[in-house]
């Protein structure tokens, strides 16, 4: 079912011609023979075919086209006589080469008469000898003659094709047809005999006599028949490409049709198609009165199993009412008999010049009517530019109802044509995609208004009513057959929140997914229904439907005892760790829980804890018995690293992630310390073990060396950080002592055996230096910072005194050694030629400093004394009485009052 339109041919350029296979045979009549009707070129017409040749010389060529029905029955052979036929097509030659006005001036009549009777004689016999059934019932003897008819109506076609493309014209005769072409030779008398050796070749000589015979005498009305459609083209034309379904710089294929010729295409083929984007089939059911597609049925069915919607079409060749009420039951008893549906779409294939006549519109109505009465109503026509009576048929549905065939050399994607009709064919030479069964050509078109999709879709055939509202089962596929006994498609809710689902070829899913409407999945189980709930499968995977069966997508779940899930974009629970919203992070294990109240440690060994409400904690964390440990902004665990919190406070976490606590040596030699509170000391005592006292500076750092604080107090700490106690330290060769409270001390410090030494106001040790304590003591400090004992030279021949006190004598006698000293009350001892008063010895007295009367004796004999009595007045002794006294034998001893 195929037209092809080309650019006018030029007699002297053109250089093409197209051979066609028809079901088995092929058959070539060529007549060197050139028509003109009506000053229009004529047109060649082709049957129907799957493969293509091309006359490589440019020859002037007569196209002879057979149509022999493969079916048989029981009405007597139809042909015309040869020798009818043949002067037929040298009279119309002959009225051609007379016409005036030729649209190829170059051609002369003796070009146009050159259709002898030898040519036609060569054509009849090539297709008695090709001739073949397509179903293997035919009879032989039946054999296909040419008829007159056949040529006169070629010839008139071509005609009144004036200013037509030049179409070759696949035409959807049965698929027994067949065409050949040959060198014109012979003559008339050579009919009889090839008639009668085809026969013999096939039945016998008899019945291809008897056939010879006949054909002189009558035209039969069986559909056995045979028609012999001479048109003529001169030289060649471009050859049509050929090129594959899925070639985007093509036009888009939404529809492909298919007759038995593709009978051999599998069910991979049509699956194959539907991925290619192809939508609809459409199929040929019929032909005249008595022939049905054999492989049309099987054909549906798997279009159908694809997903493909599929139409049907009807080779149309009536030019009565009668005529077509008869091939309308045929198609008719095609449908019924498959229980079509009634919304599938329907086509009269137009194409047929047998068809031509000016009852056209009536007798396709009327093809119609039959069709209407048991309800199927929808319809459209197939056709093409060149069909003489194309308005009259269109008008029976309305040109958006016509499916056109026009055929560019080269189809484009960027040249669509006949784009005010409901589809255009525009290909017969295009291929299966790659990979595909079937590699012969098959036909195409775009559609443009959804015309051939207007149909059953996949509900091509309908089902008995006794499974109303139930399953059925074919094979290993559930169906679910309505209220109206069809089976359906789409979702069913049924029982309790149920849920399946039927195809479009309206078998049940089971173990399938669906995305429906919104890009919603669904799961069907191995029972049919949708699943709600977990669902594992794969490796470790796992997705979730809800109670609306509708697959979670970007969204959380919780099953069971409080098991949170996230299912990410396609639907999978994700594991491992999640961030969203505003730096928020969660965390999914291998069974896609999410964590809660746990930890994760994730690459580079990150530790993450996640709490109660699933989110990676950020921050401070206190846990156990007084551990803390904290959390950046990016929710990774502290470790070996320090945190300051708000009002500046330090914590340190050590390398288990715990804030430490206690003493943390860090770097050279430095210390801090971190309370029962994780937080670090600052301008903060800390007392340690065996009281050893630290203090921690404002950087948290112990301190070391000396330390002022309070009113004037010092203390130091050593290079260990221990606060010194009851020790000395020097520093700047300074000395320091440092007491049992840790300050260092001033003042005077006795120590050891009768030691003593002084510290000043600055907690300094006094060395080489004098300190006068109270009550005017001087005291005299050494090289070592002792205070000094007994005589002590300095300056210029000056020499002082220090009692075993350490004081200074004033005003007093000392003996030392052998040699008796006096001291004045500068305490430097006197010359020994200077008197000293006898008051400056009682001053110089160790009991003056605490006196303030003495009482002295002064032996003068054995046993007589002088008594006085002195009395302290400011810095002098005076004497207020003396008296004689007497004195024991052993005279004055070492004795005091008391004694």
């Amino acid at each position: 079912m195929n037209f092809k339109t080309h650019n006018h041919i030029n007699a002297k350029t053109t250089k093409r011609f197209k051979l066609y296979k028809s079901g088995k045979l092929w058959l070539v009549a060529g007549v060197t023979f050139c028509s003109f009707v009506g000053s229009a070129i004529i047109n060649d017409q082709i049957a129907h075919a799957d493969t293509v040749t091309v006359a490589k010389t440019a020859t002037t060529v007569t196209r002879t086209t057979v149509s022999a029905d493969s079916k048989t029955s029981n009405d007597s052979a139809s042909s015309d006589t040869v020798s009818t036929t043949a002067n037929k097509v040298a009279n119309t030659a002959s009225n051609i080469a007379h016409q005036p006005n030729s649209a190829i001036t170059n051609l002369n009549t003796s070009q146009a008469a050159t259709a002898t009777s030898s040519t036609t004689t060569k054509a009849a016999s090539s297709i008695l000898s090709q001739a073949d059934s397509e179903t293997a019932n035919s009879n032989t003897s039946q054999a296909v003659t040419a008829t007159s008819s056949a040529a006169t109506e070629a010839v008139s076609s071509a005609a009144n094709q004036t200013g037509q493309k030049v179409s070759s014209s696949n035409n959807k005769s049965h698929e027994a047809t067949a065409h050949t072409t040959s060198a014109a030779s012979g003559s008339i008398n050579q009919v009889s005999s090839t008639a009668i050796k085809s026969a013999t070749s096939t039945e016998n000589t008899n019945k291809a006599t008897s056939v010879a015979s006949n054909a002189a005498k009558h035209q039969a009305t069986t559909t056995k028949k045979a028609d012999l459609n001479l048109t003529t083209v001169t030289a060649s034309t471009p050859e049509t490409d050929v090129w594959t379904i899925g070639d985007t710089t093509r036009p888009r294929v939404d529809v492909v049709d298919v007759a038995s010729y593709q009978s051999a295409m599998t069910q991979s083929d049509y699956n194959k198609l539907k991925a290619a984007g192809v939508k609809t089939v459409i199929i040929k059911t019929t032909e005249g009165t008595g022939y049905t597609n054999p492989v049309a049925l099987a054909q549906a069915k798997m279009a159908n199993a694809a997903g493909l919607n599929v139409d049907f079409y009807h080779y149309a060749t009536f030019n009565t009412a009668d005529t077509a009420q008869m091939e309308a039951t045929n198609m008719a008893n095609f449908l019924v008999k498959n229980n079509v549906s009634k919304k599938v779409l329907l086509f009269a294939d137009m194409e047929d010049a047998k068809t031509y006549t000016v009852n056209a519109t009536a007798n396709l109505n009327t093809f119609w009517s039959v069709l209407n009465a048991l309800g199927y109503t929808n319809h459209g026509v197939y056709t093409s530019n060149t069909y003489l009576y194309r308005d009259a048929v269109i008008k029976t549905v309305g040109q958006s109802r016509v499916w056109r065939a026009q055929y560019p050399y080269t189809p484009s994607a960027n040249n669509l044509w006949n784009t005010d009709d409901g589809a255009w064919q525009f290909s017969s030479t295009a291929l299966l995609p790659s990979g595909s069964d079937y590699t012969g050509y098959i036909d195409v078109s775009i559609c443009y208004n959804g015309l051939t999709e207007d149909s059953a879709g996949t509900n091509t055939f309908s089902t008995p009513n006794e499974f109303v509202n139930q399953y059925h089962w074919e094979g290993n596929k559930l169906y679910f057959y309505g209220s109206n006994g069809q089976p359906i498609t789409g979702f069913r809710h049924y029982g309790n929140n149920k849920l399946e689902y039927y195809g479009s070829d309206h078998a049940q899913y089971r173990n399938r997914y669906l995305t429906a409407a919104n890009n919603q999945l669904y799961y069907f189980g191995s029972n049919g229904d949708a699943i709600t709930g977990l669902r594992h499968y794969a490796n470790n995977k796992l997705e979730y439907y809800g109670t609306d069966h509708i697959q979670y997508r970007n969204r959380y779940a919780t099953v069971g005892n409080n098991k949170l899930y996230y299912f990410g974009s396609n639907g999978d629970a994700i594991s491992g760790l999640r961030h969203y919203g505003n730096n928020k992070l969660e965390f999914y294990g291998t069974d896609h829980i999410q964590y809660r109240n746990r930890y994760y440690t994730a690459a580079k060994n990150k530790l993450y804890y996640f709490g109660g409400n699933g989110d990676a904690i950020t921050g401070l964390r206190h846990y156990g018995h007084n551990k803390l440990e904290y959390y950046g902004n990016d929710h990774v665990q502290y470790r070996n690293r320090y945190y300051t919190a708000a009002k500046n406070r330090l914590y340190y976490f050590g390398s288990n992630g715990d804030a430490i606590s206690g003493l943390r040596h860090y770097g050279n030699n430095k210390l801090e310390f971190y309370g029962t509170d994780h937080i670090q000391y600052r301008n903060r005592y800390y007392t340690a073990a065996k009281n050893k006292l630290y203090y921690f500076g404002d950087n948290g750092d112990a301190i070391t060396g000396l330390r002022h604080y309070g009113n004037n107090k010092l203390e130091y700490y050593g290079a260990d950080h221990v606060q010194y106690r009851n020790r000395y330290a020097t520093v700047n060769n300074q000395l320091y002592y440092f007491g049992s409270n840790g300050d260092a001390i001033t003042g005077l410090r006795h120590y050891g055996n009768n030691k003593l030494e002084y510290y000043g106001a600055d907690h300094v040790q006094y060395r080489n230096r004098y300190y006068t304590a109270a009550k005017n003591k001087l005291y005299y400090f050494g090289g070592n910072g002792d205070a000094i004992t007994g005589l002590r030279h300095y300056g210029n021949n000056k020499l002082e005194f220090y009692g075993t006190d350490h004081i200074q004598y004033r005003n007093r006698y000392v003996t030392v050694g052998n040699h008796r000293y006096y001291f004045g009350s500068n305490g430097d001892a006197v010359s020994t030629n200077q008197p000293q008063t006898e008051a400056d010895i009682i001053g110089s007295m160790r009991v003056a400093q605490k006196a303030q009367q003495i009482v002295t004796v002064v032996q003068n004999g054995g046993s007589t004394a002088t008594l006085k009595l002195w009395q302290k007045q400011g810095n002098t002794w005076r004497n207020l009485l003396t008296s004689s006294s007497r004195i024991g034998n052993g005279g004055i001893g070492n004795s005091h009052e008391g004694n």
